[in-house]
């Protein structure tokens, strides 16, 4: 009779606290047109790959957090909350190291809760937390568990923060990502990233980058977002490119109302397999970015996030791109949404 009482005490509050932050989180569902070998028939369009995620409302003008590889490469984005009816939406920064991105919905619906950030530095292993997302499109999904370590990802920075991440024994699966994790109050302690299992396994301990970081990198001081899922070619591959130098970035995909897209990029048409990599072709391959040559080394990546950091709202942005055997300057203003 005593643990049943207990029992009962314990799941009241956290039933509360569900239902209270259960409109803040939001299915997502994207598409991204895949690119065919040989170009479609006329009259038929390109085949389209469909995507499945969770997020979080953190401001009442509509912006919206989740994993950046949920929607990593999307042409559409899609945002539903309770009542299920499709929200467009789009990316407006990415920090895709951490594996966080934050969307911009066109509306806000009026029965919407925007989440609360808490204080992820006070929590360590043996505390009680819950996610809220869609596995498998289950939406709007309760799991509840606890925090198995807190670990720093080894090497692992974005915009200079060494990313903190909390491994938990929650039960999560495709659409989960992007979920937040909550404590016992309902405040957002962590963004739901991925899942560590076995091939052939359907679960695993699951990660999620802490409050602390994505408030940071998210709301406090997002930096600009290129907006470009590039793939570094050097050697024989650039050679066979004909490119004018020994390294460029072959510009794969183009997130609509990016940086890139109002620069004019060009993501890539083709498929192709090259060293046992399936890349696209056809598209852009970055030369130069904010008066930096492109180069094939870990001083290059880190040079331009720092100049991406220094970026803000009306300086001119000129990238320099090889584009059908010429090198072409690209030029545009940035804006932050």
């Amino acid at each position: 009779v005593l643990l049943f009482a207990t029992s009962s005490a314990t799941a009241q509050p956290l039933r509360d606290v569900f239902r209270r932050v259960n409109p803040a989180v939001v299915l997502i569902r994207t598409t991204a047109t895949a690119p065919s070998p040989t170009p479609p028939p006329v009259g038929e369009a390109s085949s389209a790959a469909q995507g499945l995620g969770s997020g979080v409302l953190v401001s009442a003008d509509g912006k919206v957090i989740t994993a950046a590889h949920v929607v990593k490469g999307a042409s559409t984005i899609e945002v539903s909350f309770l009542d299920g009816t499709p929200i467009p939406a789009s990316v407006t920064a990415m920090a895709p190291f951490a594996d966080i991105a934050l969307l911009q919905l066109q509306r806000v619906p009026p029965n919407a809760t925007v989440a609360i950030f808490g204080n992820s530095d006070l929590l360590d292993a043996g505390d009680q937390v819950f996610t809220i997302g869609a596995p498998y499109g289950a939406n709007h999904s309760l799991a509840v568990g606890w925090i198995s370590a807190r670990r720093e990802a080894p090497k692992v920075y974005e915009d200079a923060l060494a990313l903190d991440v909390f491994q938990t024994d929650l039960d999560i699966y495709q659409g989960n990502s992007g979920g937040p994790l909550f404590d016992l109050e309902g405040r957002v302690v962590g963004i739901v990233t991925h899942v560590l299992s076995q091939q052939g396994s359907t679960g695993g301990p699951s990660f999620s980058v802490a409050g602390i970081a994505v408030k940071r990198l998210m709301v406090d001081e997002r930096r600009a977002w290129l907006g470009v899922e590039p793939f570094m070619v050097e050697g024989p591959v650039a050679e066979a490119l004909n490119l004018p130098q020994p390294a460029g970035l072959l510009v794969q995909t183009v997130s609509p109302g990016s940086l890139a897209a109002r620069l004019g990029l060009r993501g890539g048409s083709l498929s192709a397999v090259i060293a046992d990599l399936p890349l696209r072709l056809g598209g852009d391959v970055l030369l130069e970015v904010l008066g930096t040559p492109v180069t094939a080394s870990p001083a290059f990546t880190g040079g331009l996030l720092a100049a991406l950091d220094r970026v803000k709202p009306g300086d001119t942005v000129t990238v320099r791109v090889w584009r059908g055997g010429a090198v072409v300057p690209l030029t545009t203003t940035v804006t932050m949404p």
